[in-house]
């Protein structure tokens, strides 16, 4: 492992440790190793006639979707990082580009106001995150988001995919996140030596346990390659990659795709 991966894993480790026994890689069980059971690209919003009228923050192009990237994980599991190395880029990609809201919109979830949801187009525009939607709202899939909407869109009339809870801040290490919060954004985020991390780790906020990642929405076609490091009930750490795994690295096929 070369020396600059092995200070991202350093850093991720100080970051996300939330007792003074936890280790950076323990042995892991049989359960641990199956921690991961799913990465779930969600079609959150088809962008419709009245959606792209509006363009205080910029302009959403005609047929757009807005994704969601949540991570499934086994009950008591909690996501640490999203992360790019060496060995294991990290690229969100789009055949055209992501559509960003320059004005109320931000380049993470925990930035998102929610009381600008309903100005101008920033309840689709594109970010990172690990939970939050909004400075006071969690993401979660609409399928499991029973308490109606407070966006007024013909997207959300039933749902809205957030839930009032307790957020943590995002933390970035070797990313500039600026690509999702600037109107010429191009087609492709990518790092191999950086991370996106929340300091203790998160768990989902309904018993699904699935964690939102990414909002992302563009006219093109949506694909990814991602690295993510979770923990375990019992204070370890695992990594998941999309391939080539390396040492106690564990292989997740899911983790690469293309919408």
């Amino acid at each position: 492992m070369q020396f600059i991966t092995k200070i991202l894993f350093v850093f991720i480790f100080f970051l996300m440790c939330d007792s003074s026994n936890a280790q950076l890689v323990g042995k892991l069980t049989d359960e641990d190793k199956t921690a991961l059971e799913a990465i779930i690209v969600e079609k959150y919003a088809l962008i419709d006639s009245k959606e792209i009228k509006d363009t205080v923050g910029g302009n959403i192009p005609k047929k757009s979707i807005t994704y969601r990237i949540y991570v499934d994980l086994k009950p008591g599991y909690s996501i640490q990082a999203v992360f790019g190395v060496p060995n294991h880029k990290l690229t969100i990609s789009s055949t055209t580009s992501f559509f960003n809201n320059v004005i109320d919109g931000n380049a993470t979830g925990d930035k998102i106001y929610s009381q600008n949801l309903n100005k101008s187009s920033v309840a689709y525009d594109s970010w990172l995150t690990i939970g939050a939607a909004t400075e006071s709202h969690q993401g979660v899939p609409l399928d499991e988001d029973i308490d109606g909407s407070i966006i007024k869109s013909s997207c959300f009339k039933k749902a809205d995919g957030i839930k009032i809870e307790k957020i943590k801040p995002i933390t970035f290490f070797g990313i500039d996140p600026i690509f999702f919060n600037s109107r010429n954004s191009g087609s492709s985020f990518t790092t191999d030596n950086g991370s996106w991390a929340i300091f203790g780790g998160m768990k989902g906020v309904t018993s699904s346990n699935k964690i939102l990642i990414a909002q992302l929405t563009t006219d093109g076609q949506l694909s990814y390659e991602l690295n993510i490091q979770i923990g375990t009930p019992k204070g370890s750490t695992i990594q998941f990659v999309s391939k080539n795994p390396e040492n106690n690295e564990l292989l997740f096929e899911g983790l690469r795709n293309t919408q």
